[in-house]
């Protein structure tokens, strides 16, 4: 077998080799997944290039949960994911739950469907575009408060600013005297969270980046916006948003469904929905 630094765990079974990365923290947006996955292939690679040929397996190990789309993605990349329902299934199997249940907070999964699975079916059925709006702004609103609400003040709804030329459909307050929702007041000017909810049948264009960042001043909520969307955003869309970063120091993320339900899958595990929301900014931030 090859020598191969950087890899956490190599289990060997006769000569079948599975290589595991262990993330606390799990990658939650599709630009880490794919990172990770062009990591653990290359792992294999240079550990199938020993003298004798291997077979080797890749497997993500982490202690939350990922959404569905993230993790089809890792298994098209011929990655298996022990999350938290297959470390506690396995240990349920061979005895040891209760060690796996003291390792993995947030403990057994109960056996009727939790506030955040039955927030993620609503989602599903609710169908994009113009007919269905109200429900989905609705329905966002209770994400939203389900998700951060503590640290963050319960949603507010459609509020305008002075004029009346600008409508946003939430605003979230920000009080937080710590962690990261602190951080983002200092750092981005969010003392107040501003969300919009598009139920598009497509992504976002250029003038509903624009009409955030029309909200967003230092004076009035701050500088920083979510647009929570069906489909994303189109290229016109991304380039705004870089533009109002680089120029006017609006940080503006735009959340689709995938991301929301990986929020909701991390609240559903004890974790932490808004460790998506720092790699978002992050892998925003190193793009520039």
């Amino acid at each position: 077998m090859a020598n191969v630094d950087g890899i956490d765990l190599i289990l060997d079974r006769r000569g079948e080799y599975t290589i595991v990365e262990v993330k606390r923290a799990a990658p939650q947006t599709l630009s880490r997944v794919n990172m990770v996955a062009h990591q653990l292939s290359r792992l294999g690679e240079r550990l199938r290039a020993g003298a004798s040929p291997v077979r080797v397996n890749l497997v993500l190990a982490i202690p939350g949960s990922l959404s569905v789309s993230n993790l089809e993605a890792l298994r098209r990349s011929g990655i298996d994911v022990w999350d938290r329902k297959w470390i506690l299934a396995s240990a349920a199997a061979v005895g040891m739950e209760d060690e796996a249940i003291r390792f993995i907070k947030g403990g057994v999964k109960p056996k009727s469907p939790s506030h955040a699975q039955a927030l993620g079916w609503r989602l599903e059925r609710i169908p994009p575009g113009r007919a269905d709006w109200s429900a989905y702004q609705k329905l966002c609103g209770e994400i939203l408060d389900h998700l951060f609400c503590p640290p963050l003040s319960a949603p507010i709804g459609e509020r305008t600013n002075e004029a009346e030329t600008n409508r946003r459909d939430f605003i979230l307050p920000n009080y937080a005297i710590s962690g990261f929702w602190a951080f983002l007041r200092v750092r981005y000017g969010a003392d107040h969270v501003v969300v919009d909810a598009k139920n598009y049948t497509d992504g976002i264009k250029k003038p509903e980046v624009l009409q955030l960042a029309n909200y967003l001043s230092l004076h009035g909520p701050g500088h920083f916006g979510l647009i929570v969307t069906r489909k994303g955003a189109d290229n016109s869309a991304l380039v705004t948003r870089r533009e109002q970063w680089t120029v006017y120091n609006k940080m503006i993320l735009i959340l689709d469904d995938d991301d929301v339900k990986q929020m909701l899958e991390s609240k559903d595990a004890s974790g932490e929905p808004d460790l998506l929301i720092r790699q978002k900014i992050e892998d925003f931030r190193l793009s520039i």
